[in-house]
């Protein structure tokens, strides 16, 4: 047993994972899917190794992605799409559970091997940051063997995961940084800020915009702060459907503000899905069916096509797949998050920093990715991992 010890200890087996994350983030993001399976057995291990057996699970958390999983099993049964349904269900109920058990794996270290594992975190960090400088600057010199075209435009979408990932990520390790002096994290912040101005990335400047202004709400109102960044997310889940009659048409938003004709195409897209949940606003069209929607295939334009696979937009896709069960879990999802940082952080920049954190999640989760693409779930649960580990409150012990 002590030879296992030795083999697994936490500071060493866990500061891998926290240290690889980024960068695997960075060139080989799909294979955050893996990282978070993976973590939650070597967190299971190493537990058991020192002798730590009991695992304290945040119910209210597990409440919640239990009805998650509750609502989607159940819509197979009303599903437009069963077979897809079926398809994705089990890679999500996997990614959740092994999310959660690597979330309050990490909750359950000790201050000091946490300390040691945010330390090769924010090392994780700084070499991403100082590998996507390169690349940039040098064409790609490593990601240019990873894509199959050498063009520009699409050189710089290799980094469109990447940079959507670390833009949250950002939040945890300035959190860690401040401990060592306010202008670290400045700099990380103004750091990473730099670097993202040299790629297309919108997504991403919309989070590190969104997690600043959060931080900062929160780090001046630490005690409603949090509750006024929560409602405000949770309402916006749930009035998601309304986006459609609150704005303009798409095209006399495309035309009047010379919009990017990629942001046309998701006003388009966010239109219909509106429009299919409308047809169905209770139980919603089954789980993991935006991609077999009705005219789904059909162009809103001369190429915009009106569900290419998912809306790009959790809350409306949550609504449309589980409909009003989907759009609530999803609601209190966020509210229990960030009560749970009101309540757990250690300290004001702490707080600060872990709403931060799911406020810019908030803002790729709501523009960019599939909700139950896996390696974007897994992502989630790394991005909670890493809050988790520089904000929450540890013994001495």
């Amino acid at each position: 047993m002590n030879f296992v010890a030795r083999v697994f200890d936490p500071a060493r087996t866990i500061g891998g994972v926290a240290f690889l994350t980024p960068l695997l983030a960075l060139y080989v993001p799909l294979s955050l899917a893996i990282v978070v399976p993976v973590g939650a057995v070597l967190l299971i291990v190493c537990r058991n190794a020192a002798g730590i057996q009991r695992v304290r699970f945040d119910w209210p958390v597990v409440a919640i992605l239990a009805g998650f999983l509750a609502v989607a099993v159940l819509s197979v049964f009303w599903s437009y799409a069963p077979a897809f349904s079926l398809d994705k269900l089990s890679r999500t109920a996997l990614a959740m559970t092994a999310g959660l058990i690597f979330v309050t794996g990490i909750k359950g270290l000790d201050r000091e091997v946490a300390k040691q594992v945010s330390s090769c975190f924010v090392a994780g960090m700084g070499i991403a940051l100082l590998l996507l400088i390169v690349e940039r600057f040098s064409g790609g010199v490593m990601i240019r063997h990873i894509a199959t075209d050498d063009s520009r435009n699409v050189f710089l979408n290799q980094f469109n995961r990447p940079l959507s990932i670390l833009s949250v990520l950002i939040w945890p390790a300035v959190v860690i940084l401040v401990q060592r002096g306010k202008i670290w994290g400045i700099g990380a912040v103004v750091s990473f800020v730099f670097v993202l101005s040299a790629f297309l990335n919108v997504a991403a400047f919309f989070a590190i915009g969104a997690g600043a202004l959060v931080f900062l709400v929160v780090y001046m109102l630490p005690r409603n702060g949090s509750l006024i960044v929560g409602v405000a997310l949770a309402a916006a889940v749930l009035l998601a459907p309304t986006i459609d009659r609150q704005l303009p048409a798409p095209r006399q938003l495309y035309e009047s503000m010379n919009l990017p004709r990629s942001t046309y195409h998701r006003l388009l897209i966010w239109g219909f899905a509106t429009e299919r949940i409308a047809e169905r606003p209770v139980l919603g069209w089954g789980f993991n069916t935006s991609r077999a929607m009705p005219g789904g295939q059909k162009n809103l334009d001369i190429s915009e096509i009106a569900m290419p696979l998912h809306p790009h937009n959790a809350a409306l896709q949550w609504r449309l797949e589980l409909g009003i069960l989907g759009a609530l879990f999803g609601a209190g999802l966020i509210l229990v998050a960030t009560e749970m940082a009101r309540r757990y952080a250690a300290g004001r920049v702490a707080r600060a920093g872990a709403v931060a954190a799911i406020g810019a999640t908030f803002v790729i989760a709501m523009i960019s990715f599939g909700a139950w693409q896996t390696w974007w779930v897994s992502g989630m649960f790394l991005i909670a991992g890493f809050t988790v580990l520089a904000c929450r409150r540890r013994s001495s012990e």
